[in-house]
C-alpha cells in the first residue's frame, strides 16, 4: 500500500503547471485529492487537463485566512504550491507587490494547516532565495548567505520567510512540514505565455517561430540545469513522506548544459534548420545555476530520471500538438466572430 493511499490531499495551484501533474499523481498512488485554485479556467498558453472526475474542486482566495481555514479542515496532507509569479521584468518592477501577495498566502496557509490538525504540510520553495554570487552545485546551506537574487528580490525574500515559518512551526508545534526548492522545472502543460515563460518555453517558442535567423540574448556561454516536472512530483511526494522536518531540499538536477547547447538541441529536435546568432549587447544573466542534490539523494532516495534530451522531445510534442491546436481555435472564433 503507497503511503498516499486514501488520503485526503489539498493542492493548492492544483490548476497550474507543477500542481496539476502532482495531482494526477496523487490520484494514481490512491489519495483523494483536493484542488484549491483560484479559477477554473486555464489561461490559452496554460493548458491543464480538464478536473479528473474523482478529484474535488475549491476556488478559493488564499490571500483570506478564513477561505484558507475552509480548504485545510479534513486534510491530512496540504501541499502548497500556490504562489503569485510573474514574469522577471514584472518582478523588478514589483518587488513589494510580490513580496506581500506571497508572503500572505504563505503565512494565512501554513496557520490554517495547524488550526486544522493537518498531519503533514508541503512549504514549496524556490531557487530564488540563493544570491547570485553563490556556490555552484549550490548546497542548501546557502540559502540565508547574502541576499536573494536581485532580479526576484521580493519574491525571494517572500518564500525565505515561508521556510522560516515551517522552521518555527516545526520547533514550537511539532508539525510535520517539508520544504523543497524546485530548480528551472519544464516539462508538458508549463507556461508558454510570451509575459511570464521561463527559459525553455520561451526558446522552444523562439525557435519555432523563427524562419532562417535565431537571435539570443547575450554570449549562450552561461550554464543552467532543467528539472523534468516528473522528477520534480517525485521529490516533493518523497520529501513529504520521508523528510517532513522543517529541514530544506533541493529538488533539481545536477545535468548542467550551456544555454547556446540547450538552444541548439532544441533546435535538432525540432527539425528546423536555422543560423543561430548572438547579441552579446544583452545580459546573459548568471554565469552558472546548477543544484547539489546529494542530500535529498541521501535523505528520501531523491534520483532524477528524465534526461533533458527526452524531457525536451516530449514538451516540444506537447507545444504543437495543444498549443497550436489553440491557437488555431482561437484564429477560427476570432473569424467566426467578425463575420
Amino acid at each position: 500500500m503507497s503511503f498516499w493511499t486514501n488520503k485526503k490531499v489539498v493542492v493548492t495551484g492544483g490548476r497550474g503547471f507543477i500542481g496539476s501533474h502532482l495531482v494526477d499523481r496523487l490520484l494514481a498512488e490512491g489519495a483523494t485529492v483536493a484542488i484549491v485554485d483560484l479559477s477554473s479556467r486555464s489561461h490559452p498558453r496554460k493548458i491543464t487537463p480538464p478536473f479528473p472526475p474523482s478529484a474535488e474542486y475549491h476556488k478559493a482566495d488564499l490571500s483570506d485566512p478564513q477561505s484558507c481555514n475552509k480548504v485545510c479542515r479534513g486534510a491530512d496532507v496540504v501541499m502548497h504550491l500556490a504562489a503569485k509569479i510573474r514574469g522577471v521584468g514584472y518582478n523588478v518592477e514589483h518587488h513589494g507587490e510580490m513580496f506581500f501577495s506571497n508572503a500572505v498566502i504563505n503565512l494565512h496557509m501554513l496557520e490554517a494547516a495547524r488550526l486544522a490538525g493537518v498531519d503533514r504540510f508541503l512549504s514549496v520553495s524556490t531557487v530564488g532565495i540563493y544570491p547570485q554570487d553563490c556556490v555552484v552545485p549550490t548546497p542548501e546551506e546557502h540559502g540565508f548567505k547574502g541576499e536573494p537574487e536581485a532580479s526576484g528580490y521580493g519574491y525571494g525574500w517572500a518564500k525565505r520567510l515561508a521556510e522560516v515559518q515551517s522552521r518555527c512551526y516545526f520547533q514550537e508545534y511539532g508539525m510535520k512540514i517539508a520544504i523543497v526548492r524546485p530548480y528551472n522545472v519544464y516539462g508538458p502543460r508549463m507556461d508558454f505565455s510570451a509575459e511570464t515563460a521561463p527559459v525553455i518555453s520561451a526558446q522552444i517558442m523562439k525557435v519555432l517561430a523563427a524562419r532562417d535567423v535565431l537571435t539570443v540574448w547575450g554570449d549562450g556561454e552561461q550554464t543552467r540545469s532543467f528539472t523534468y516536472v516528473s522528477d520534480e512530483v517525485d521529490g516533493m511526494m518523497l520529501a513529504v513522506e520521508k523528510h517532513p522536518v522543517a529541514d530544506p531540499l533541493n529538488i533539481g538536477t545536477s545535468e548542467e548544459i550551456k544555454v547556446k547547447d540547450l538552444i541548439e538541441m532544441i533546435v535538432r529536435i525540432s527539425g528546423k534548420k536555422l543560423r543561430i546568432e548572438y547579441d552579446v549587447t544583452k545580459p546573459s544573466g548568471a554565469a552558472r545555476r546548477c543544484p547539489d542534490i546529494s542530500k535529498p539523494m541521501r535523505l528520501i532516495g531523491y534520483e532524477p530520471k528524465v534526461r533533458l534530451a527526452e524531457g525536451l522531445q516530449e514538451t516540444i510534442n506537447w507545444y504543437k500538438r495543444y498549443i497550436a491546436l489553440a491557437e488555431i481555435f482561437t484564429l477560427v472564433i476570432y473569424f467566426v466572430s467578425a463575420s
